[in-house]
């Protein structure tokens, strides 16, 4: 769900030489893209989107969320998972660079640098839904819930206001949370429930706070 630091500012670093390229903020909810764009590419600067897909119900179901550095849209040489349905939506105020994607395979072609920048972060996305799909499938929910809280502190928790412990900066509703589990809402919250009452993690609709990341930690393994 989060690319390395080093891989993220590489490709930053590399990428802001390409031109054209449009750089836009958006607010919580707001669609970055919608089906699958033709020859775009976009990068998150800052902030975090959710990859959805919809269902046949008309609802949106979470497929991954990205952080800073990670790759989006159509992405250039062909390297590229996305679904011709899939959408991109910001989980909170973010900043995303749009990229002409034939500006990039050109810049691509005359910079090293940047070619294995872009090599590097695909690949780090690639191992994280790999990840996400091995366990989705056979860890039981309650490791699946611990193995994504756990990874959610990784993007950049702070020290919590709240007491002990550290703050979730990225702001999911339990409805959200179960679509990364690949759970029922309801089950979920049962497991939330446990996890709060044995002193691991607190929260309201405010926030969520780990209280216990060696307990939350072990839950994970």
């Amino acid at each position: 769900m989060k690319i390395a630091d080093a891989v993220s500012i590489k490709l930053l670093a590399a990428i802001g030489k390409v031109r054209p390229f449009r750089r836009h903020r958006v607010k919580s909810g707001a669609v970055v893209y919608e089906a699958c764009p033709t020859r775009k590419t976009y990068i998150v600067e800052t902030g975090y989107v959710r990859l959805v897909f919809p269902e046949v119900t008309g609802r949106y179901r979470t497929k991954m969320l990205l952080g800073k550095g990670a790759l989006l849209g159509e992405l250039p040489f062909g390297l590229t998972t996305i679904q011709t349905e899939e959408s991109a939506i910001a989980n909170g105020t973010a900043s995303i660079l749009e990229l002409d994607g034939t500006a990039v395979e050109t810049a691509a072609h005359h910079d090293n640098g940047l070619r294995q920048a872009m090599l590097e972060a695909y690949a780090s996305q690639l191992q994280l839904l790999d990840r996400r799909l091995q366990w989705q499938f056979i860890s039981p929910l309650h490791r699946r819930i611990a193995t994504i809280l756990y990874d959610l502190m990784c993007f950049e928790g702070q020290p919590c206001g709240h007491g002990a412990g550290y703050l979730v900066d990225v702001r999911m509703t339990h409805e959200e949370l179960s679509e990364l589990v690949g759970a029922a809402r309801s089950n979920v919250s049962t497991h939330l429930n446990d996890l709060r009452a044995q002193g691991i993690i607190s929260y309201t609709r405010a926030y969520l706070c780990v209280r216990n990341m060696d307990m939350l930690r072990r839950r994970a393994e």
